[in-house]
Order: C-alpha cells, then sequence, then structure tokens
C-alpha cells in the first residue's frame, strides 16, 4: 500500500491504482446500523433465524454483523454456504454449490448474508437452492448492492451501500483472492 502527499490512502494492484471508498469506521458503523433495523422489524417465531454466510466475501460481514446482533440480544444461529461463480470475466458464468449449509434447513427462518450484489446471478442460483430445500423464509442482508445488478428473483431487504459498477476490494472482497483481509474497502480510481 502507497501513501500519497495527502495522506490519502492508494492502493496500488498491478497497474491500477485504488483509493478508500468507505474507511474501517464508516463500514462499522453501516453494519451496526443493519444490525439495528434487523432487530427492531424481525419478528423471531419459534426458533431463532439462520444468519446463512455466503462463502468467502461474506465472511467478514457476517461475523461482524452477528457480533453487533450478540451486542443487541438479538438471538440468531449462525451457519454458512460455499458459492462459486465460474468464469474467465466479470460478468459471470455458471455457478456451483461448493459447500451445503450444516443446519437442517427445512421450515426455517435464513437471513442471507452476502458482502455484494454484483449482477446477481450466485444469489438468484441461492435463491433457488433455499427454496428447493423448505425453508420457511428468506431475508437477504448484503453490505453492498450494485446499481448495474441484473434481475434478482427476491427483494434485499437490507442493503448497507449502494454501489456503482466500479471495481471494489477489501473487507471481503477480493482482487483473484488477494485484498480480502483490508479493513477499509476500496475502490478503482
Amino acid at each position: 500500500m502507497n501513501t500519497n502527499d495527502s495522506k490519502e490512502k492508494v492502493l496500488v494492484i498491478g497497474e491500477d491504482n485504488y483509493k478508500v471508498l468507505f474507511n474501517r469506521e464508516q463500514i462499522q458503523d453501516k453494519v451496526q446500523e443493519l444490525a439495528e433495523k434487523i432487530k427492531a422489524e424481525y419478528i423471531i417465531t419459534r426458533q431463532a433465524p439462520i444468519l446463512l454466510i455466503v462463502l468467502t466475501g461474506g465472511l467478514y460481514f457476517g461475523v461482524d454483523l452477528s457480533k453487533k446482533l450478540d451486542a443487541i440480544d438479538f438471538v440468531h444461529h449462525v451457519d454458512t454456504i460455499g458459492l462459486k461463480r465460474y468464469s474467465s470475466d466479470e460478468k459471470g458464468g455458471a455457478v456451483e454449490l461448493l459447500s451445503r449449509p450444516h443446519a437442517d434447513l427445512i421450515a426455517r427462518d435464513i437471513i442471507v448474508v452476502e458482502d455484494v450484489i454484483d449482477h446477481g446471478d450466485t444469489m438468484n442460483f441461492l435463491n433457488l437452492y433455499l427454496k428447493s430445500q423448505g425453508v420457511k423464509s428468506i431475508i437477504y442482508c448484503v453490505l453492498g448492492l450494485k446499481n448495474n445488478h441484473g434481475p434478482l428473483s427476491f427483494e434485499v431487504k437490507y442493503a448497507g451501500f449502494n454501489l456503482g459498477p466500479e471495481w471494489i476490494v477489501g473487507y471481503g472482497l477480493d482482487s483473484n483472492q488477494n485484498y480480502r483481509g483490508l479493513t477499509d474497502i476500496y475502490v478503482k480510481s
């Protein structure tokens, strides 16, 4: 990571420069806001809902969201699902289920936790998969929703940041599996 004269953090990946889009504090404030909205609006029925974190990108957001929900006494379970979209470009390709949730999903309330919805293909695939598992309800919570996504077969109830089509990295978002662990989110400048 390089720093220029104005003390703005700049990340260099190959030939491209990235600047901070959202810093750690802004991200954590947004995660807190989403946790509070979920607690205020969500009605727990007979069983605690499952926060279903989509791997790998959603891991960072999902863990922070779970901690913030715990801190405000919102009872929930946590599980993960592994999905991969195969393609040689950013436009997408076939989606494959890499790992199934450990919990029995039949008649369970699910809160899907994802880092960002780009085009929507992966989440449309997940929506069909979850419906085939006999879940009771599905709510989608994403940290970032890109404004150029394709048609979605579901509603995003909780979206943290509205994003443009630019490529972003950090806080779970990667570039060839790198930069997920950055605490800020960077955008290609």
